[in-house]
């Protein structure tokens, strides 16, 4: 019995079973009607019935374009800092208060910062940039500055070479710290991606273009909100359990812990 609670798919289950519980009893306590704050039953009939849409596939796949433009960018840009900072403490130490601004900076103030800049429907790629480029960087940079400086030393002894050290054992062993980071701020990514078309008020495609538009036609009825917010959450679930298997492989293969 204690093993078979110890099991990790049973936590699982466990801890969704709790937050639907937590869930019905915040909609039995604000909201009976399931208006305002639908129950899990009322959101799951609105999310059928919104996959049921085809222009719902169409705003979803470009929200994720979207979103994973910035994040391409934020990847370049992470890759190019982490590769100059990787074996300089004092670079290092310099790029930190930068890092630490984009983490802290108000994301709706930058919402507004890039409408003036840009076009509102390029906003969100620029937002995803500033927002998973911190992310993307400290662990890329943490990966490198946590291999064992004696396998480097054994590389140069080897006749290793600068770029080849990079790229045949500094950004392989550094794998897992990315993949942590990629997982981290690609949920974070998506919702950033989805809050920025809502608060520009953007109304051509796009997941939060739908989510506004719900919300402008009928503000009593918040089902169909928390539907479309129920997609977007079984999407990043199911993109974060291969990206979690891989990690774990990743780990195993390096001897890296998790």
């Amino acid at each position: 019995m204690k093993k078979f609670i110890s099991n990790k798919y049973v936590l699982i289950i466990l801890g969704i079973i709790l937050l639907f519980g937590l869930w019905f009893l915040a909609t039995l306590i604000f909201d009976k009607n399931s208006m305002i704050f639908p129950s899990p039953i009322v959101t799951f009939e609105a999310m059928v019935k919104l996959l049921g849409i085809g222009y719902t596939y169409q705003c979803l796949a470009y929200s994720l374009l979207k979103m994973l433009i910035g994040f391409f960018i934020a990847f370049i840009i992470a890759g190019i800092l982490a590769l100059i900072v990787r074996d300089s403490e004092k670079l290092y130490i310099v790029m930190s208060p930068l890092m630490t601004a984009l983490k802290a900076i108000p994301t709706a103030a930058v919402v507004f910062l890039f409408v003036v800049l840009v076009k509102a429907e390029y906003a969100p790629c620029f937002l995803v940039t500033i927002i998973s480029l911190p992310i993307l960087y400290e662990s890329l940079v943490n990966g490198m500055r946590n291999i064992d400086p004696q396998i480097l030393d054994a590389v140069k002894i080897d006749g290793g070479k600068g770029i080849q050290t990079v790229f045949r054992i500094q950004i392989p062993l550094a794998l897992p710290y990315l993949i942590v980071g990629i997982i981290s701020s690609f949920s974070l990514s998506f919702k950033i991606e989805i809050m920025s078309e809502i608060v520009t008020g953007y109304t051509r495609n796009g997941l939060g273009s739908l989510i506004k538009a719900a919300q402008i036609n009928d503000p009593t009825n918040m089902a169909v909100i928390f539907g479309y917010s129920l997609i977007a959450i079984l999407l990043m679930i199911i993109v974060s359990i291969p990206a979690n298997y891989l990690r774990n492989k990743v780990a195993v293969k390096t001897g890296i812990s998790r």
